[in-house]
């Protein structure tokens, strides 16, 4: 999973604008939270919608894809990942995943308790929860498990179309996740969109850490 020299360093700096467009996004969203005002203005009509256009077929789906999502589902694929990358010699891979997956609890739980949000009403809840609200922990900890897995599997696929197909599962299952929250009544957008961002931003900055500390050997022996 290497790659040649001088790549992962160019990597690193073209990673750079993305992550600062995130951390702009995710500070300013925050604010908006905390605040009560800007994007959250999208929220109340967003959830109404939602519950309107409720039906027997999405909401069993919904909460399929929710679980799919969740903590338990997501530990259990990290986990495994940790374990096959660690039994096939790849340490950086294993120790990468570890990283982040850790990274995000520790986003989501203090975040969650930061910012102390309250749910959506609980009438409109369709599963329990009764932690704090924002950034959602199933967005988060979904990109971010998901999202590793994808840079560090995807470019090993041999033919294109395979990795285009890959990209997009990746991409409509995160998806898919942070709007069964919405559907099921236990968040708001903003809450979907903080995990997002926060989420995106820390695989960035995992994934860049990565391939620089994987570049360093080849620039010492440079020297």
């Amino acid at each position: 999973m290497n790659s040649p020299p001088g790549r992962s360093w160019n990597l690193v700096h073209v990673l750079a604008v993305p992550a600062a467009l995130l951390a702009v996004f995710a500070v300013g969203l925050t604010g908006n939270v905390v605040g009560k005002d800007g994007l959250t203005a999208i929220d109340t009509p967003v959830a109404d919608w939602a519950v309107a256009h409720r039906n027997g077929t999405l909401t069993p789906l919904a909460k399929i894809i929710s679980n799919l999502g969740g903590t338990v589902a997501m530990t259990i694929v990290a986990v495994v990942a940790v374990v096959a990358f660690a039994l096939r010699g790849y340490r950086r891979e294993a120790v990468l995943m570890t990283v982040a997956g850790l990274g995000a609890w520790v986003l989501v739980d203090g975040g969650k308790n930061l910012i102390a949000r309250p749910r959506p009403p609980i009438a409109d809840h369709l599963v329990v929860k009764t932690n704090f609200a924002y950034p959602s922990g199933h967005s988060l900890g979904s990109i971010v498990v998901i999202g590793v897995l994808a840079v560090l599997l995807i470019p090993r696929l041999r033919r294109p179309a395979a990795r285009w197909i890959a990209a997009v599962a990746a991409v409509v299952f995160v998806a898919a996740v942070g709007l069964s929250r919405i559907y099921l009544g236990v968040h708001w957008s903003t809450d979907v969109l903080g995990g997002w961002s926060l989420g995106a931003l820390w695989v960035i900055l995992c994934f860049g850490a990565y391939r620089y500390l994987a570049e360093r050997p080849d620039r010492v022996a440079k020297r």
